[in-house]
């Protein structure tokens, strides 16, 4: 068996004439929490649309477990829970009677959506008419759908839109139990790259359609140099050597060089062996944010 839970085959799509995913071929590992991430009209929810049977790709296919979708939808949808924009709801009804209507007309048991109501914190709420509900509470609603009949895939766009902190911070634990604990794949989509990078295992880019990183986020971080400030005695004769050397820095008194882990600290010693009294050393490493930004200007400046 496949240790991924889900593979694409350069899927494509594209709308009257114009190309929104191209040739995206994902590997997502069984029980990770996959961060799925690009500008927006990068393609992401179109993508995600793809992923469980919304729409067809135009080209490619998409596999579970080494199983083809459109061969075997009826069977594989049964595991998969999704969250993709906001669903449309009965507002004339309360939370508790949305979901138990979709249990029932699926046959599957109403004793769920308690459960479900609990694990998103809307069990207080659950006899309260969704008309009624604040937007942060119909983002809970929708992740209540996703999680009904307890399905081991998740794809969720944007799960956290509309929260609070305190409701940001609920989900994101929440996705990290589900992953270790209950070993679910989980594929989730956020404009807010600090909550991604907090909670996701791996990472996948896309811009334009196109793919333009693919990974885990250690993979990742470690691809990418950070920023050293190196604070000496005799900065002059450190920008010396570091021009002698051909080392690109920027600064005065304080030095900083884009340079990774095993670099800094051979630059360290280089100092050191010149005489050089080296009083600080400081690494600001680079955030997801400043990563994505750094790949996505990259791919605006290659096309």
């Amino acid at each position: 068996m496949s240790k991924n839970e889900i593979e694409t085959y350069q899927i494509t799509k594209s709308y009257r004439g114009e190309t929104v995913v191209n040739n995206l071929s994902l590997t997502i590992p069984s029980g990770c929490i996959y961060g799925f991430l690009g500008p927006n009209g990068a393609g992401k929810t179109t993508t995600m649309r793809m992923l469980v049977g919304l729409i067809k790709p135009d080209n490619g296919s998409i596999h579970y477990q080494e199983k083809e979708l459109n061969d075997n939808k009826k069977e594989l949808l049964k595991n998969i829970g999704c969250f993709i924009d906001i669903p449309n709801y009965y507002p004339h009804l309360t939370g508790y009677e949305n979901l138990k209507y979709i249990q029932e007309v699926t046959n599957q048991p109403v004793t769920e959506v308690n459960r479900v109501l609990e694990i998103v914190n809307l069990i207080h709420a659950k006899d309260k008419k969704v008309r009624e509900y604040s937007l942060g509470m119909r983002q809970r609603l929708g992740l209540a759908f996703s999680l009904l009949n307890n399905p081991d895939i998740l794809i969720l766009d944007e799960p956290t839109n509309g929260l609070d902190p305190e409701g940001i911070r609920e989900i994101r634990e929440l996705l990290i139990y589900l992953s270790k604990e209950e070993r679910k794949t989980i594929i989730v989509s956020s404009h807010i790259l600090s909550e991604i990078e907090s909670m996701a295992t791996h990472i996948g880019m896309i811009n334009k359609g196109n793919l333009i990183y693919q990974g885990s986020l250690q993979e990742l971080y470690e691809t990418t140099t950070d920023a050293y400030t190196i604070t000496v005695d005799n900065p002059e004769k450190v920008r010396q050597i570091l021009q002698e050397q051909s080392i690109p820095f920027r600064g005065n008194h304080q030095i900083v060089l884009d340079i990774s882990p095993n670099e800094a600290a051979q630059i360290n010693e280089m100092l050191v062996n010149n005489g050089i009294n080296v009083y600080e050393l400081t690494q600001s490493k680079k955030t997801l944010e400043d990563v994505f930004l750094s790949l996505t200007r990259k791919d605006r400046e290659i096309s």
